[in-house]
């Protein structure tokens, strides 16, 4: 165990002090470990430990003469895995504890503490390398061999009990996920016991353990997924309707069941006709971006149906999408690649030729020209990475590549709120000169309310996942901020109170 636990300090080191990647520092002290094995082996792989005593041959020699006899396996077995169990539980609930699991969780909240993160990590590693050690003393004295290979394959065995247990006892307190996977192995380990039962061939083993895995990695999801699969068969296919976007009495719920519940959107209906441009406000929280991520598909929606350009889209995958609505986010960090060059970022959005095509000269052409109607130069730095802009440039690049391909419809989700005033007025004003060249249905959260009455054609208002103002033509050319004001208070039973959107 000693050994064990400086090979886990070896193996932090090289994370913590060097920059090892993890994956790669454990692969590296492994193939070192097996050299220093075999040295410590006499040069041998193998070797055998009839002569020699074990805690289970002691175990055995204890309950001679008792009911439990034959049972001094099992019993070795009980014992180590109890005061395992009772350990570890009450070793991660101190503040050291604690402070493993959260560099687990979160390093940069914990650096924030005042902790060392290289600390905890080269002692979670130690930690780990002694219990693993541990196993293997065990697992030697057991088989009565020890073996150089003795240890290959337990890392799937280790992933599927975890991941059995974790379906078994559920997100319990450390103790409960402890018990699950103690649970996991013992469950994992029988049906390879039923697999030899029914003479399976050794060499098919590995096979009944990756099928386990899978097993296991998929029915939380599966679990998870069957309301809205049952709902999915459950709707027929509408006919084509006259909006570009209709929004049937959609709702969202995130973390149901749970004290962190939210209900995001609350059966919102919605009809946006072609060439509209909507403007929508609402304080923070009322589901602007959440109505977004579902028009766009980053979810499913509980309830409701979705349907774009008389299109039932309620299920497609969100890369479907994709091939007919463009998006802005607010950070413009999100809507590019920051390693990759202008052209390449901007080949990948005009979604030319296949996929063993390249870039043609007719590309850059385009390319050029689309670049130029934006006045920042950029034309003549197409093989500059992306990541070197400034992000009044990397917005105004990515609203170029949403809309190359002129899209059915345009989410722009606060895509100026992160730039200076005056970048930011140049890349709204090139916003509403491509979506009129091109007749694009758009809708943009803001929360100017000026600019929401300014922009576009109709205005939403939404609170609490639903919209409790919609105005349009000359009801909308007469308001004021403070009709808006007015109208929200009356619509919500409330004033509102958000800064942000007072001080715009």
């Amino acid at each position: 165990m000693a050994a064990a636990v400086c090979s886990g300090f070896v193996t932090a080191i090289l994370q913590t002090k060097l920059g090892v990647d993890s994956l790669l520092s454990g692969i590296i002290v492994n193939t070192g470990l097996y050299s220093i094995n075999i040295a410590i082996m006499g040069g041998s792989s193998l070797l055998n430990m009839n002569k020699v005593d074990t805690v289970f041959s002691l175990m055995k020699d204890l309950l001679k003469g008792t009911v439990f006899a034959k049972q001094y396996k099992l019993a070795v077995a009980l014992i180590a895995v109890t005061v395992i169990l009772v350990l570890l539980t009450a070793f991660l609930k101190t503040r050291l504890g604690l402070a493993i699991r959260a560099t687990g969780n979160n390093p940069d909240m914990v650096r924030s503490s005042s902790i060392n993160t290289a600390f905890t990590t080269i002692i979670g590693l130690c930690i780990a390398g002694s219990f693993t050690a541990l196993s293997g003393c065990l697992l030697a004295q057991s088989q009565k061999a020890v073996d150089i290979n003795i240890g290959t394959g337990m890392v799937t065995i280790a992933l599927a009990s975890l991941l059995i247990g974790g379906v078994i006892m559920g997100k319990g307190g450390i103790f409960t996920r402890a018990v699950g996977v103690v649970l996991g192995s013992v469950l994992f380990r029988l049906v390879y016991t039923i697999a030899l039962r029914f003479d399976m061939p050794a060499f098919m083993l590995k096979l009944i353990s990756s099928i386990i895995v899978v097993l296991a990695i998929s029915i939380p999801y599966l679990k998870k997924q069957m309301p809205m699969i049952k709902r999915r068969m459950g709707i027929k296919t509408q006919k084509a309707v006259c909006d570009m976007l209709k929004l049937n009495n959609i709702s969202k719920t995130f973390n149901p069941g749970t004290v962190n519940e939210k209900t995001a959107l609350s059966g919102l209906t919605l009809d946006v006709h072609d060439g509209d441009f909507i403007t929508i406000i609402g304080a923070n929280g009322a589901g602007k971006s959440t109505l977004f991520n579902a028009i766009a598909g980053s979810f499913f929606t509980d309830s409701g149906s979705i349907e774009l350009d008389g299109r039932d889209i309620t299920f497609m995958p969100e890369h479907k999408r994709a091939r007919m609505i463009g998006r802005l986010f607010q950070d413009p960090m999100r809507g590019s690649a920051p390693g990759m060059s202008i052209e390449e970022n901007l080949a990948m959005a005009a979604k030319s030729g296949g996929w063993f095509s390249h870039i043609t000269k007719a590309d850059r052409a385009m390319f050029r020209e689309k670049l130029a109607l934006l006045d920042m130069g950029l034309e003549d730095r197409l093989t500059q990475p992306v990541g070197l802009l400034s992000g009044g440039q990397r917005q105004a690049l990515t609203l170029l590549m949403a809309t190359v391909v002129p899209p059915k419809l345009l989410l722009l989700d606060e895509h100026t709120a992160a730039l200076d005033p005056g970048t930011a007025e140049k890349v709204l004003e090139l916003t509403k000169s491509i979506v009129a060249k091109d007749n694009i249905t758009c809708m943009m959260i803001t929360h100017n309310m000026q600019s929401a009455l300014d922009l576009g054609n109709r205005t939403l208002m939404m609170d609490k996942g639903n919209v409790i103002m919609d105005v349009s033509g000359a009801e909308r050319d007469g308001m004021t901020v403070q009709d808006f004001l007015d109208r929200f208070k009356a619509g919500s039973g409330k004033a509102l109170d958000n800064d942000r959107m007072l001080l715009s």
